[in-house]
């Protein structure tokens, strides 16, 4: 049995740019889960203003590509070009 979801009349109009990014937004359990730490350590993180963060309410969202810039902005174990 295969399950059919319409779009709604205004999802043809949302540019791709936009709905590609709007679909790498996570929680924060996804976000500690996609940077292998605890949940704490992730809100810990947070309010050290270390990663980026969006509140939705009382929650907190995160966009992936973000986390990935952080990730990649603090390369470790390459010495001299090697």
């Amino acid at each position: 049995m295969s399950l059919y979801f319409s779009k709604s009349k205004n999802e043809d109009s949302i540019p791709r740019s936009f709905t590609s990014e709007y679909s790498q937004w996570m929680t924060s359990e996804e976000a500690a889960r996609y940077i292998k730490v605890s949940i704490s350590r992730l809100h810990n993180l947070v309010s050290m203003g270390k990663v980026p963060h969006y509140k939705l309410g009382r929650s907190n969202r995160y966009l992936r590509s973000e986390l990935n810039e952080l990730l990649l902005s603090q390369p470790r174990g390459v010495r001299n070009g090697h």
